[in-house]
């Protein structure tokens, strides 16, 4: 089950549609926190440095009755913005057909026609014929220069 995160003040948001206090669509969550807590304590003639731990990592003093409990329960409690990121979604189980095609060697090669023998693979000299060695190159050097390199 997917579950929500408590984003921290110094975290960035951008909201495109649906925005509430900011002009920007991109912000932190601790400028949205302060537009709120603005927005009310100009609404409210009574507001009072206190009320400001609604918005503060500290909280504000508190007592609450909880669904289980016995009764009330004392603690701090504080405005926070919670996020959940999205699953991508998948349309089904099995790789997508190109990363398949990778993982399948076998879709790469020719069918193999099965009355007939296969013809046999080209052997070095029949792809890169060797030349004949020119009037200043001697034919014994240029064996042993071949004969050094890992074709």
């Amino acid at each position: 089950m997917d579950e929500f995160e408590v984003l921290r003040n110094d975290e960035v948001l951008h909201v495109r549609s649906g925005r509430i206090l900011m002009r920007n669509p991109t912000f932190k969550a601790s400028e949205l926190l302060d537009a709120l807590a603005q927005l009310i304590s100009e609404q409210d003639s009574q507001w009072t440095e206190e009320q400001e731990d609604w918005f503060t990592d500290r909280g504000l003093s508190c007592e609450v009755l909880r669904v289980g409990n016995a009764g009330w329960q004392r603690g701090r409690v504080r405005i926070r913005f919670e996020f959940i990121p999205e699953r991508p979604k998948l349309l089904r189980e099995s790789p997508p057909p190109e990363a398949e095609s990778y993982s399948r060697p076998e879709l790469f090669l020719p069918p193999r026609d099965e009355g007939y023998p296969r013809k046999p693979s080209p052997n070095r000299e029949d792809i890169f014929p060797r030349r004949r060695p020119s009037q200043n190159e001697d034919w014994d050097d240029r064996d042993e220069f071949d004969s050094e390199r890992n074709y």
